[in-house]
């Protein structure tokens, strides 16, 4: 099987625990740029902290942020699509969210002004369970009933998984066919629950792309551990899970690698499926 595009995950994927790709995965990944594979990075993480992570990738690839919500070149920062909650539909989340006593954090397509994140309280507030860590600056405080701007990517809350769950089924169930939405788990924050445009995924938003450039499904691998991952694994001509994923995730993959993230497990994969690309052609 050809493949003409990899997309990876970053998080518990193609990063290691301290959040770096190995010199390895790198030297590996240029070979197959060498050989017309194309790069995609789907990430839950916003546009600047993924840009930030894979600044060392010494070729052309393309940033999925924010969970399918805005694609972007980091070569130039242009903005290839982008999928925003309309005011309305914001509005609503936020008064059903207060009802349930949830505090939301808001990610807003703010890159070019130094922030990502709009939050109504200061970000050490212990609803927000440390998912904005000590020293994070890109942020601002406002007040959500007053912000009326158009670029809203996700409404965020973190707590316990069950609530969560039991908050993304209500908003479901009350605006069905309004949102996209997923709830992540290996975070360090028990769970992460993500309110998006109904067209944002990371499988949606890697399928519009790969049509653009005209790459069919099946010419498409993906590599993934957590559940907002499952569509692109499912989807994708081959689905890889790491070893350290989710058992949602394990239970739908084509394969799992049999290395974790700290062990380069993404390296490893990429050998066994492509080869040796010193002696042999994609």
């Amino acid at each position: 099987m050809k493949f003409k595009l990899i997309a990876f995950d970053l998080d518990g994927t193609l990063l290691n625990k301290e959040k770096l790709i190995d010199r390895e995965t790198i030297g590996y990944l240029e070979k197959l740029k060498k050989n017309n594979v194309e790069f995609v990075i789907a990430t839950g993480r916003s546009y600047y902290d993924a840009k930030r992570l894979t600044q060392d990738l010494p070729f052309d690839y393309v940033i999925i942020a924010n969970n399918g919500a805005v694609t972007r070149n980091p070569k130039n920062d242009e903005t290839i699509e982008r999928r925003t909650i309309n005011r309305d539909d914001y509005a609503k989340v936020i008064q059903l969210s207060k009802k349930h006593s949830l505090h939301p954090i808001i990610y807003v397509d703010k890159d070019s002004f130094g922030y990502d994140i709009i939050i109504e309280r200061e970000f050490d507030f212990s609803e927000y369970n440390d998912y904005l860590s000590k020293g994070f600056k890109r942020y601002r405080i406002t007040d959500f009933s007053n912000y009326n701007e158009n670029d809203v990517l996700s409404i965020c809350f973190t707590g316990e998984f069950d609530l969560l769950e039991n908050f993304r089924q209500q908003v479901l169930r009350q605006y069905p066919l309004k949102f996209s939405t997923s709830v992540s788990l290996k975070l360090h924050v028990e769970a992460l629950m993500e309110i998006l445009h109904l067209d944002a995924c990371k499988w949606k938003a890697l399928k519009r792309y790969s049509d653009v450039r005209g790459i069919a499904d099946h010419e498409i691998l993906a590599f993934g551990d957590d559940n907002n991952d499952i569509e692109m694994i499912k989807n994708s001509g081959m689905g890889v899970v790491m070893t350290n994923g989710t058992d949602l995730m394990k239970s739908i993959g084509n394969t799992i690698t049999r290395y974790s993230n700290d062990e380069k497990g993404v390296y490893h994969e990429l050998i066994t499926i492509f080869g040796d690309l010193d002696d042999s052609h994609i």
